[in-house]
């Protein structure tokens, strides 16, 4: 589910916290190893919030179940249907199921029906339309059931402002990380839609969080510890721009597409100033994309003639 694009995002937030912090911090190794930290955690903070997500349904359905069993005290007795949620099968099937059980344990999710803010999301849930019309239902068919399910997660807790602002508090890149989650949210519903969930498969992150890992940090320190070198680069190169008058944004981006395309060989220069042009629209300005395509063509070709950039493995080798 995580791409390079996520990961290079990652890494260009952190390098832009990084040359942020450094004007005060007369440490700079210190900083780069925290740095390095963060990052790490940040891409394992993604399955744990994609964990964190199920959670909250569970908890939602529990609730429910409280409610339940007071209302078998009132004296006027209401339709049962208020309480499908309680009864819903998907949720019941995941809150049992082993693999989520036990990564609820790994990521340290203490969350239950007494988590304050899951009751006051309860309490907006049961005015949302959709909820509405479930508690309509006389006996819910499973698939009426994951048809709430999807609506629960999809429309309410990763739509719903207050739930999402709980996230950002928690989490710097949850804007980025929600792109993600939601991915990981709809193949995983895709995985229960049999009678006996026997095709149930949580989405993983990655087919080799390793590699992702290892791609990320050593982007990020190839970046800080050549910085210098990489600022030369942008001033030769950046013809009527004085260095210190393009955004630290622009050279943070400049700076990890040369450290990219020098110290990964076997990614091609199109594919990093692509990636760089990309993320600039997003993360810079208007014009951000045009300069960095600009300048950073300029500087590939001028370090592919002095071989600083060496492209090995098939389909590599031409980079015109």
């Amino acid at each position: 589910m995580i791409n390079r694009r996520s990961l290079r995002v990652k890494v260009l937030q952190l390098l832009f916290s990084y040359y942020n912090q450094i004007v005060h911090i007369k440490n700079k190794k210190n900083l780069q190893i925290e740095i390095s930290k963060q990052l790490n955690h940040s891409i394992f903070d993604i399955e744990k919030n994609f964990f964190d997500i199920i959670s909250i349904t569970i908890i939602l359905k529990n609730i429910n179940e409280e409610k339940k069993q007071i209302a078998k005290n009132e004296l006027i007795k209401k339709s049962k249907s208020r309480f499908n949620l309680s009864r819903n099968k998907i949720i019941n099937f995941l809150e049992t199921n082993t693999e989520i059980i036990d990564n609820l344990i790994k990521y340290n999710n203490h969350w239950n029906t007494k988590t304050e803010k899951i009751r006051d999301w309860y309490n907006i849930l049961i005015k949302e339309e959709f909820y509405k019309n479930y508690i309509l239902l006389d006996i819910p068919s499973i698939e009426e059931d994951l048809d709430f399910v999807q609506n629960l997660i999809l429309k309410f807790i990763l739509k719903n402002d207050d739930i999402r602002l709980f996230f950002e508090e928690k989490n710097i890149f949850w804007s980025e990380d929600l792109l993600i989650v939601r991915s990981m949210i709809k193949k995983t519903i895709k995985t229960l839609n049999s009678p006996n969930f026997n095709t149930f498969a949580s989405a993983s992150l990655s087919d080799d969080i390793e590699d992702d890992i290892k791609f990320a940090c050593s982007l990020l320190d190839c970046v800080i510890d050549n910085s210098d070198k990489y600022d030369k680069y942008i001033s030769e190169f950046a013809k009527n721009w004085d260095l210190e008058r393009i955004s630290l944004m622009d050279r943070t981006i400049l700076k990890m597409g040369i450290g990219e395309m020098i110290h990964f060989n076997n990614i091609p220069v199109k594919v990093s100033i692509n990636e760089c042009i990309d993320i600039a629209k997003y993360y810079s300005s208007p014009k951000s994309g045009k300069f960095i395509n600009g300048l950073l063509d300029v500087i590939s070709l001028n370090l592919l003639k002095e071989d600083k950039i060496i492209k090995t493995g098939k389909g590599l080798i031409d980079n015109k």
